[in-house]
Parts: structure tokens; C-alpha cells; sequence
């Protein structure tokens, strides 16, 4: 999946450029990520970003993005021009020096199969309105790959035994 999710990545930064980047597979029923590549810029804030997403309000979660009608959406556009209302600009983004986001579940068959999203830089343009239609346009497809990478992956990989985990985190998630 690693593998795929880097092909993935390419040709959509070839055609919408971008200053960070976090591709993740999703559990289908839960929604949790099981696994992701984040960019370096991303990297170090990390828990930042997991605790915006499941302890606080903000806008274009991607939980919501994946019950939605409309599973892409800008950040610009979900502040109506004011990023500064959103939590993860303010706390996470504005002192990386990233503007705009670009966030897309990836949904096919009625499953949301991974998110993406993709950053600017608060110096570049925001994302177009033909920028998110592509990415719109790409979901599905990006959720066939991730869907199949993953049972095709459990089919070769090692047997892990159908019964309940538990995930302790730290402080710091």
C-alpha cells in the first residue's frame, strides 16, 4: 500500500503543486487511519494534527468529508476566505507557514477507503476551483486502488488472527 499511495501522489502534485502532502488508508467502519506517508513538513506535527482531528472542532474533517455529498473541500473555501477561523490554520498550519488545504476522502462503493490532503504555502495561490474538481474527480479511482492494494496486500501478507486490539497512546499521541 506504502508502494501505491506513493504512485498515487506524482502525478497529483505533477498537476496541482503542492508544498505538503498525507496520503492515509482508512479503516472502513471506524474511519482510523491504518497507515499513511506525510510529508517531512508534516512529519514532526503529527500528533498536532491526529488530536485536531478527533478531539476538537474545525472544519472539512475528514470524517465529515467521507458522510458527505461532497467528500473534497478547501480550506478557503470552508472559512469563506478566512482561515483564521479554523483551529488547525491558527495552531498547526499558520506557524509552518502553510495557507490552504486541500482535504479529500476516498470513497467507492459507499466506502471510504483513505484520505488525502494536500497543502500550500500561505505565499502561493489558494487552490482552484478546477484544482478541487480534479481532485474530485479522482477520488473514486485513488479508493479502487487503495481498496484493492489492501486485499490484495492481506492476501499475501501474514495471517493476523480475527480478535480485538488495543491502541494505547502517550501524551503526545
Amino acid at each position: 500500500p506504502n508502494v501505491l499511495r506513493s504512485e498515487i501522489l506524482t502525478p497529483v502534485r505533477i498537476r496541482i503543486p503542492t508544498a505538503a502532502y498525507f496520503l492515509a488508508a482508512a479503516d472502513t467502519a471506524t474511519l482510523l487511519f491504518t497507515g499513511a506517508i506525510v510529508d517531512e513538513i508534516l512529519e514532526h506535527v503529527t500528533p498536532q494534527f491526529i488530536e485536531n482531528e478527533f478531539l476538537h472542532e474545525d472544519v472539512n474533517k475528514f470524517s465529515w468529508l467521507a458522510r458527505s455529498a461532497t467528500p473534497v473541500g478547501g480550506l478557503i473555501q470552508a472559512t469563506h476566505g478566512q482561515l483564521k477561523q479554523s483551529t488547525r490554520y491558527r495552531e498547526i498550519l499558520a506557524p509552518l507557514a502553510l495557507g490552504d488545504e486541500l482535504r479529500a476522502a476516498l470513497i467507492t462503493g459507499g466506502a471510504c477507503w483513505g484520505f488525502l490532503c494536500l497543502h500550500r504555502y500561505q505565499s502561493s495561490p489558494h487552490f482552484t476551483p478546477a484544482e478541487v474538481a480534479f481532485i474530485g474527480r479522482l477520488t473514486t479511482h485513488m479508493a479502487a486502488g487503495l481498496r484493492k492494494a489492501l486485499l490484495l496486500g492481506g492476501l499475501i501478507g501474514a495471517q493476523v488472527p480475527d480478535e480485538p486490539g488495543l491502541l494505547l497512546l502517550a501524551e503526545d499521541l
